[in-house]
């Protein structure tokens, strides 16, 4: 069992090798966990623990590389896998999302977008993902995602690898790479030495990205190999990261102000981008033929070590504090169900009859302190609804100035009007990207609003946590002979369990989770909990404009401007003004027009309820838990008080063999737990 090794032994984590043998050893602790909760009719806490078993046994890093069209992401991934298994090709290659996952027989597997999927072979993957024919393209145009099995190393420890399209490629594929970036632990954003930081590259981390997102962001400068020199390759890389700090720091002093508390955090915590240059095609080339002279001027060694500590210790670190909580929680359930159940039955009847009945009250005001603190957690909804509706209100006035802005500024020749689809286009692009930019901001400006909310609300909480936990403890010192406890925990060094229900059972382990790591910490407290994760993630897909909007629009403008009424614009030296006059006039009234046919502020208050309610839910259910094992703990007791029943031999045995291997479980899995807390922290 897991529990068997050295228990006193440093843990380690710094590879993805040590992070999958904790995260096994922890399966282990919470499948023994879940048998002894069975065997003590704890139904709540098996239910908590499956919850989280399902979780942590398909945790998959997600590791998505994006960048514009012909910057090389398809060799770059090649070159991390260490072999050639996606096309690339010097033309736009990537139509659809590739994603590569570990499996031992290589092929295939097709998703369609009408929901039919199709294994083929993996030397036909440039069929059904690339543009290079038409066929492809058109097979392309229809596949949702592609994934391809393969049994490379990199991705055996639970590593997938997500190649995106071209930001610049179309928009609806620009719109596809954007809408996996709130899924994936990590983004990769390639950028080629020779043309480094593009308009499109800038306006991505500018304006595409909510800002929250762009600390899981990698930056890796490739094609070094094609500068003269060493030197000529570092003062690219220095001026990539020079400028990416510009676009990053610039963004949240725009959205927060350069002299707020919360941009001083943001700071500590983005800290340097994270750039790496290399040369994919020297990786590529040196694992092929196992040239480390090589592959250490590629620099690609370098890269990947970085990575993989990113993975470990920001992503997997936190991950594994929700099995951790999950470990502590039962664990200190477990032993409290242990001590009432072997107290209680030596108790005189009538002192047992005494405590049961307060313990029983005890229980029954809780459940009534609980209702009032889920009023109070709609009151802080509401408030969040206050604090958002004066952005919502100017929405359209922003709308609207932003595009008119565009079409002011954009210089238009008499020529260019005389071919007015192709304007259009033109124009209606730039509008579409100013109108996307107001409404990211926008995305943004919520979201930290619903963060705000929700970190108050769960700051508050606590008290209320701690009132369970002392209620909780109460009852159980009400049965237990405290003496005899004092002397067996002497005896065996087991973990004290009232300090384990007091800092990690349930709600408990929700507030540390959110003081330790902030919000997502909070998300990660309450999956160790009750298995959700409260909804203060990326808002961009929910709240922001719909993904064909921008398109809409720049197909509507289009079409007004196709008719003979159109050559009365077009005449003399006003050709050019009349023409931004009528533009604007078009695209004011679409603007209102998909305002009203999309309701953006339906889906913010549908997204604001939503957070309050996942956290309403976690709030129940896992107080609910915990009064329920205890009460009914209570209840069975009390059935065998009236039967004056008495614990066999055989039973009191099983129950100390019970203890003391969950208090050894208990005490591993706190100080793993504060191990990682400190690697968080760092």
């Amino acid at each position: 069992m897991a529990v068997e090794e050295n228990q006193n032994a440093p843990l380690p984590l710094v590879s993805l090798t040590d992070y999958n043998k904790l995260s096994t050893n922890l399966v282990l602790d919470l499948k023994r966990l879940r048998y002894f909760s069975e065997k003590l009719n704890i139904q709540q806490s098996v239910a908590s623990i499956d919850d989280v078993l399902e979780k942590i046994e398909n945790k998959i890093f997600w590791v998505a590389v994006v960048g514009e069209f012909k910057r090389g992401k398809s060799t770059f991934i090649n070159a991390l896998l260490g072999k050639e298994i996606l096309p690339s090709d010097i033309e736009p290659c990537s139509a659809t999302l590739n994603r590569v996952t570990y499996g031992i027989t290589p092929c295939v597997e097709v998703e369609f977008k009408d929901g039919n999927k199709q294994t083929v072979e993996i030397e036909k993957l440039a069929e059904y993902v690339t543009k290079l024919t038409p066929e492809a393209e058109a097979t392309a145009a229809n596949v949702k995602e592609a994934v391809v099995h393969y049994p490379v190393s990199y991705c055996r420890n639970k590593v997938d690898i997500i190649d995106t399209p071209g930001l610049n490629d179309d928009p609806s594929m620009t719109e596809v790479t954007l809408s996996v970036l709130p899924k994936v632990d990590a983004a990769i954003l390639v950028i080629m030495a020779q043309s480094p930081v593009s308009e499109v590259e800038r306006e991505f981390l500018e304006n595409k990205l909510l800002t929250n997102d762009l600390g899981r962001v990698i930056f890796v400068v490739t094609g070094i190999d094609r500068c003269n020199r060493p030197e000529d390759a570092d003062k690219v890389i220095s001026s990539v990261r020079k400028r990416i700090k510009e676009y990053v720091l610039g963004r949240a002093a725009e959205q927060w102000g350069e002299h707020s508390a919360e941009y001083e955090v943001y700071l500590k915590k983005i800290g340097e981008p994270k750039v790496f240059g290399l040369s994919a095609y020297q990786a590529l080339e040196a694992k092929n033929s196992n040239d480390n002279g090589l592959l250490a001027k590629s620099r690609f060694t370098e890269f990947e070590q970085a990575l993989e500590q990113f993975l470990v210790i920001e992503r997997g670190a936190i991950e594994l504090q929700v099995p951790l909580n999950r470990v502590i929680a039962s664990a200190g359930e477990i032993l409290a169900t242990i001590n009432i159940q072997e107290n209680a039955l030596k108790m005189k009847l009538e002192d047992f009859q005494k405590t049961y009945e307060v313990s029983i009250q005890e229980i029954a005001e809780l459940r009534q302190r609980k209702k009032e603190e889920m009023q109070l957690i709609d009151r802080a909804a509401e408030n969040v609804r206050y604090n958002v509706r004066p952005l919502l209100n100017k929405l359209e006035d922003e709308l609207k100035q932003a595009a008119i802005q565009v079409i002011d500024s954009t210089t238009i020749t008499p020529k260019e009007v005389n071919n007015k689809k192709a304007l259009a286009e033109k124009l209606g692009r730039k509008v579409s990207n100013s109108l996307q930019n107001v409404g990211q901001k926008l995305a943004d400006k919520i979201q930290t609003e619903v963060q705000k909310g929700l970190a108050e609300e769960i700051d508050r909480l606590k008290d209320f946590a701690d009132s369970v936990v002392t209620v909780l403890n109460h009852i159980q010192m009400q049965f237990v002979d405290v003496e005899a406890d004092a002397i067996r925990k002497r005896k065996t060094g087991g973990e004290a369990i009232a300090a384990a229900l007091a800092v990690f059972t349930g709600f408990g382990g929700i507030w540390s989770g959110f003081r330790t790591a902030g919000i997502k910490g909070a998300a990660v407290g309450a999956a160790g909990s009750v298995g959700t994760a409260i909804g203060a993630g990326v808002l961009a897909g929910l709240i922001g404009f719909p993904v064909t909007w921008p398109a809409i629009i720049a197909i509507s403008v289009v079409s007004v401007f196709t008719g003979g009424w159109l050559t009365k614009l077009v005449f003399g030296g006003e050709q050019v003004e009349a023409f931004k006059d009528n533009y604007k006039a078009a695209i004011l009234a679409e603007v209102e027009k998909q305002l009203k046919s999309n309701p953006i502020n339906q889906k913010v208050e549908d997204h604001i309820s939503g957070s309050f309610d996942h956290l309403k839910r976690t709030l129940s259910q896992e107080v609910e838990a915990l009064l329920d094992n205890t009460q009914n703990t209570l209840t069975e007791l009390n059935h065998k008080r009236q039967r004056q029943e008495a614990l066999t031999e055989a039973e009191r045995k099983e129950l100390d063999e019970m203890r003391a291997e969950t208090e050894k479980i208990l005490g591993s899995a706190q100080r793993r737990s504060q191990e990682l807390v400190e690697i968080i922290s760092v």
